[in-house]
């Protein structure tokens, strides 16, 4: 009977790796960047689901360019786009790399990785993930994103191993 204990947790394990393979691979992120751009407001397209953005509807973030980075202040209904208000205030920095696209974020003392992976000629729409693939985030300038360049970037989140299938779209005011 021991044997097919250990058989079965090794079968986790080897499962459980495979299943965070993703996370040792490369993710690329947009070769170019002017955070002066980036800065202003963004209304959230899709997310991958968080805990801490649960019953959020109309989700927007500000960003403020500030010596060695950005502070962003985001914010959303609870509810409906009519519910009570939630803001939440991070800073985001340049990290030691040097590249505008890998930023490190601060919400309240939690590090972690901000890459801006993807935006538009004109800064119209942007794509911000993580290495580990279990955050992403879609925005754009307006509270809709044109269909075919949502499509577009679903198709690249998709390549660069992302679970669209677990995008959460978020509903916005017309």
């Amino acid at each position: 009977m021991r044997p097919r204990w250990i058989l079965a947790l090794v079968c986790l394990a080897v499962s459980a790796c495979s299943l965070s393979a993703c996370a040792n691979e490369p993710l690329d992120v947009a070769p170019i960047v002017d955070l002066a751009r980036f800065q202003g407001q963004w209304f959230e397209i899709a997310k991958l689901p968080r805990l801490t953005q649960a019953a959020c509807t109309g989700t927007t973030a500000f960003y403020k360019l500030r010596d060695g980075g950005m502070d962003v202040v985001n914010e959303c209904h609870l509810d409906k786009l009519d519910g009570k208000l939630k803001s939440s205030a991070a800073r985001v920095s340049t990290t030691s790399e040097g590249q505008a696209a890998k930023l490190s974020i601060d919400v309240g003392g939690f590090f972690g990785d901000y890459w801006i992976l993807e935006v538009g000629d004109n800064y119209e729409y942007a794509v911000v993930g993580v290495p580990s693939r279990d955050y992403l985030w879609i925005l754009s300038r307006t509270p809709k994103l044109d269909q075919a360049k949502l499509d577009g970037i679903l198709a690249r989140t998709r390549a660069a191993k992302f679970d669209t299938s677990r995008l959460e779209f978020t509903l916005q005011a017309p």
